[in-house]
């Protein structure tokens, strides 16, 4: 009964990672960020529930065909199950690349089966272990229709996993399409065209591809109300640690707003929550750089030097509150993740050059 309902609690993760597997994902912002978070939930389910369902069948015996001897027998169980699972998260995690995949010819083709190996590499698994945990069918069927299965999605998922270090140590060269590049900007006005709000296109500000960033400025800046909507995400805070800040930052690091003076107040606003959030990220029990790098301090502080300069004495006594918690020292050692001392070094740098040079006058 209680490999029945592993059974059923695996096959509803793999229809849900399914579902997730095919959709064509393209969100910008705080949708990616949630987006990715529910793939690896989605991921973590599989990895626990089919681990689980493979340690209740061989419980029962279900193994026993691939050795008389228990230890033997359990390191193959380990290998094949870890192929197997693998090979699934391997393949769910290059679902978002597919779009962007510019192979052509032979290794297009095989790239697709990769790509869309969450939705049928699963199957090798649990059409074996339905049977396997049906005794009526088990003696019913062939060996081979359980076995053959297993092994090729066991052979299957470590060979995927492993062709990057083959690509790489054989020095394959992948061809790749002619980019056309009236094509390219076509697709990124469309894109750009196709987001409706402020907070979508400050997403794409960021992106390596000028093109992306030169067209999202110029959506942004045909809204009338360009400024006041910059404001309202300078000051947004839902209490669940969702700031848009560092995305105006960032658009503000490369356009001059024309009313500086609307922004003194916004701008000293989110300087506080910045505060306030480094406090919570070193009081984390497990230090994570990412945590510090979407703050953009550094760029903050940028901005704040070329385009709010006369404003110094307003931003000064939150400024020295970031200075104070970025000196704070952290519940962790620091040294777990090197680049997370780094960053905070730079950090504490532009922080403190900054206060330097706007002493209150």
């Amino acid at each position: 009964m209680f490999g029945n309902l592993l059974f059923g609690l695996t096959t509803l993760t793999y229809i849900a990672l399914a579902v997730y597997n095919i959709q064509k994902l393209n969100v910008p912002g705080e949708r990616l960020v949630g987006a990715s978070m529910i793939a690896f939930g989605l991921i973590a389910a599989y990895i626990v529930f089919s681990l689980f369902l493979t340690i209740a069948i061989a419980s029962r015996d279900g193994f026993n065909w691939i050795s008389s001897s228990a230890s033997s027998r359990n390191i193959v169980i380990g290998i094949l199950w870890f192929g197997m699972v693998a090979g699934v998260v391997f393949c769910s995690m290059l679902t978002t690349e597919y779009q962007n995949d510019q192979s052509t010819g032979i290794f297009r083709l095989i790239s697709l089966p990769v790509y869309f190996g969450g939705l049928w590499l699963p199957l090798l698994m649990l059409v074996p272990y339905a049977i396997l945990l049906n005794s009526g069918w088990r003696d019913s069927l062939s060996p081979m229709v359980y076995k053959l299965p297993l092994w090729v999605a066991c052979i299957t998922g470590i060979l995927i996993l492993m062709t990057p270090k083959i690509v790489t140590t054989l020095g394959i060269t992948v061809p790749k399409k002619q980019v056309d590049n009236n094509q390219v900007e076509a697709d990124i006005k469309s894109t750009i065209d196709n987001q409706s709000s402020i907070s979508d296109l400050l997403a794409y500000t960021q992106y390596e591809d000028e093109r992306y960033r030169i067209a999202a400025w110029a959506k942004i800046k045909s809204d009338p109300n360009w400024e006041g909507e910059l404001i309202k995400l300078l000051e947004h805070d839902d209490e669940y640690g969702h700031h848009y800040f560092r995305f105006v930052y960032i658009f503000l690091d490369d356009n001059k707003v024309d009313h500086p003076d609307r922004f003194i107040a916004p701008v000293n606003t989110s300087i506080a929550t910045i505060a306030a959030e480094v406090q919570r990220v070193l009081n984390k029990s497990f230090l994570y750089s990412p945590d510090l790098s979407v703050l953009n301090i550094d760029i903050m502080c940028r901005v704040m030097d070329e385009q709010f300069k006369d404003s110094s004495n307003v931003f000064r006594p939150n400024m020295l509150k970031l200075q104070e918690a970025l000196d704070a020292p952290p519940l962790e050692r620091p040294d777990t993740d090197p680049d997370f001392t780094a960053l905070r070094n730079t950090y504490r740098t532009a922080v403190k050059n900054w206060l330097g040079e706007h002493e209150m006058g």
